[in-house]
């Protein structure tokens, strides 16, 4: 049929609420991701630590398992302590995703001019970068507090004893260091995504901040005898908070030598690098670009 003979008439359907408009662009994005397979699958192979995890719980609470497979577990403690590593290792695979994820998300919005599109509907800035991060906390909870929380609930009811309620203490600690690693780490990938207009470049510069940050943070102390050079790596001051959060501050604090950086200063850092983030993003985030000639 020739398109002068259709008729077109206004959309009718079923319309997105207003105040969840940006969870349209958050089923997109995560639909464009996982349409490819190397990231799926590797997505997939990040799900085997919470498998081990869960196994390791399991046959440390069951006797008969262990001898069967040949296991000696009994030093094996599902205390404070593995949790925090668990969640360590998690959230690191976490940011391995998110450094895939994000630039591809930001980039092409940037590099083909579809800001001014997204901008043009009734869609704000904020609901825009919602939309987005939306798609990073998602994927980040699913590797983070969520399967920390049923690896709590799984230790608990195999313990029994009353050891749930003794450590409850864990199920904020989990929740809050999971959802602080996703805000840095999202913020901080978006920020810099934004500045760069080529996706491989972007991924590369967000794995290069984790090497160049510290590296320079070491010339900084050993220049000026000082420690506090090391506030500008970020898996340094994540692990000071983290330690408290999990109540292991002391032994681990002189572990990896931060005993002279107080714990204010470590949160003070974060939310700096929170609100930087924040600005860069709200500066590159504009509806149109001015040219200089």
């Amino acid at each position: 049929m020739a398109v002068y003979k259709r008729s077109y008439k206004i959309y009718d359907g079923p319309r997105t609420p207003a105040a969840m408009r940006f969870s349209v662009l958050t089923r997109f994005s995560l639909s464009t991701l996982f349409q490819s397979r190397i990231f799926t699958g590797f997505v997939v192979l990040c799900m085997i630590p919470q498998l081990f995890g869960a196994a390791l719980i399991y046959f440390s609470h069951s006797a008969a398992a262990a001898l069967i497979l040949n296991m000696n577990l009994q030093g094996v403690q599902i205390n404070n302590a593995w949790f925090a590593t668990f969640l360590g290792v998690q959230a690191w695979l976490g940011f391995i995703i998110v450094a895939a994820a994000a630039p591809g998300m930001i980039t092409r919005d940037f590099a083909n001019q579809a800001l001014q599109l997204y901008l043009s509907r009734p869609l704000s800035r904020a609901e825009y970068m919602a939309g987005k991060l939306s798609v990073l906390a998602l994927l980040l909870s699913f590797f983070t507090w969520i399967p920390g929380l049923l690896l709590f609930g799984l230790q608990a009811s195999l313990e029994g004893h009353g050891w749930g309620w003794k450590n409850f203490y864990l199920v904020g600690s989990i929740v809050v260091s999971g959802w602080l690693w996703i805000a840095v780490v999202s913020l901080f990938s978006l920020a810099l995504s934004v500045w760069v207009r080529w996706r491989i470049a972007a991924t590369g510069l967000i794995f290069g901040s984790m090497f160049l940050l510290p590296a320079f943070g070491a010339v900084f102390n050993a220049v000026l005898g000082t420690n506090w050079g090391s506030l500008i790596n970020l898996s340094f001051v994540m692990r000071i908070i983290w330690s408290s959060l999990y109540r292991i501050e002391p032994h681990f604090r002189r572990l990896i030598g931060a005993e002279q950086i107080p714990l204010w200063s470590a949160w003070a850092a974060v939310i700096a690098l929170c609100i930087f983030s924040l600005m860069v993003i709200n500066q590159r985030l504009q509806a149109r670009e001015v040219e200089r000639g």
